[in-house]
């Protein structure tokens, strides 16, 4: 059973044999890899990664420790993939090399039974004892809310209390978390499950539009047809995902924040609509926005857990600091609760982190 398992993943990171091939060495992936920089080690970047894969499909090579070690530094942020001419989507390459050492070794299966049933299984569940569902009004347009595990800890009155300013009806089912912890490191039969959930709840709905505040869970339910099984692809070919700010800007929603404040935003990797941020952010009376620089470098959320990498991490924890010192504010806002933690974590009291949306939401009236 274990043999079979192994080569079928290993036949899902053959599917992936000609994006490997594609890979032309231009060494572009340097100028932007986050872990690059701060090591300059091409065996760290999308360039070096794919020279070492390539000797794994050819039988070459093995899938070893060592060569996940260098796998399990991409913090998934996808900004190679940007700026490749090839067009190579290399996160789901790496992602597709890491489920091959992921069944094949049980430390692996391990934390994800941690992952599952402690972080986004039981404090999720603890925390909606204390936090309830927001009853939205109703309206002739609805929408599905997927908040993901930020609105188990954090509750949704945000987005109902704003896409009920613009009569949009929200509906919040029970969803699962979106995945992404699973996805980054190489479970995908956890991930499947993760898609199977959505897909079961949507259908029962009966909405196929969906919006969701996390730069993270929108990837992953956009990501979702890549990897979901035949029958589902089918049906999310007819879901529309979008993220709030795109219903704020197409519904020329202005929101006035009762003090004036200055606030900077941390670009998730994620997040494709940063003009529609920026539009809610400079047209949100009395806020005073100030863009950072490097805004969209990488928070190096993923590489929290890498206790034995801390050297690298730490470079990219003390610049994402630096450029958000640099802006003079109090309060720095994003949508990933992910770079949410990170950015706490590092802040060293310096500056405050929120979400963007929860922090407008309990703010702001329409303006």
């Amino acid at each position: 059973m274990l043999l079979r398992v192994i080569i079928f993943y290993m036949k899902k990171l053959l599917d992936f044999k000609e994006e490997i091939h594609k890979c032309s060495k231009c060494g572009l992936c340097q100028a932007e890899c986050p872990i690059y920089q701060a090591t300059g080690n091409d065996c760290t970047v999308s360039r070096g990664q794919f020279v070492m894969l390539n000797g794994v499909v050819k039988g070459d090579l093995k899938m070893s420790k060592a060569i996940n070690r260098y796998l399990d530094l991409c913090l998934k942020c996808g900004k190679c993939s940007k700026f490749c001419p090839s067009g190579i989507d290399v996160v789901d390459v790496i992602v597709s090399a890491k489920s091959e050492y992921f069944n094949s070794h049980f430390i692996e299966r391990f934390i994800t039974i941690f992952q599952k049933y402690f972080l986004v299984g039981l404090l999720p569940r603890i925390a909606r004892t204390f936090i309830r569902p927001t009853k939205s009004k109703k309206f002739d347009k609805k929408v599905v809310y997927f908040g993901g595990c930020k609105t188990k800890l954090s509750g949704d009155n945000s987005i109902v209390k704003i896409l009920n300013s613009i009569k949009i009806e929200v509906i919040n089912p029970e969803f699962h978390c979106c995945g992404v912890p699973y996805f980054v490191r190489g479970d995908l039969k956890e991930f499947k499950k993760s898609i199977k959930n959505y897909t079961n709840l949507l259908e029962k709905q009966g909405v196929t539009e969906v919006i969701t505040t996390c730069a993270s869970c929108e990837k992953s339910l956009k990501d979702y047809i890549k990897w979901a099984d035949e029958e589902d692809v089918k049906f999310l070919k007819n879901v529309k995902v979008k993220n709030i700010y795109e219903y704020l800007r197409e519904n020329n929603l202005r929101l006035k924040v009762k003090k004036t404040e200055r606030v900077t935003y941390h670009k998730p990797c994620n997040i494709n609509n940063f003009d529609d941020i920026e539009w809610v952010l400079t047209n949100t009376k009395n806020l005073d926005y100030v863009r950072m620089q490097n805004y969209d470098n990488c928070c190096g959320f993923n590489g929290l857990t890498k206790i034995n990498e801390y050297g690298i991490m730490s470079k990219i924890f003390r610049q994402k600091r630096e450029d958000i010192v640099g802006t003079r504010a109090k309060i720095v806002l994003t949508s990933c609760l992910g770079c949410e933690l990170a950015l706490k974590l590092y802040s060293l009291g310096r500056y405050k982190v929120y979400d963007a949306i929860e922090y407008l939401g309990i703010l702001a009236d329409k303006g």
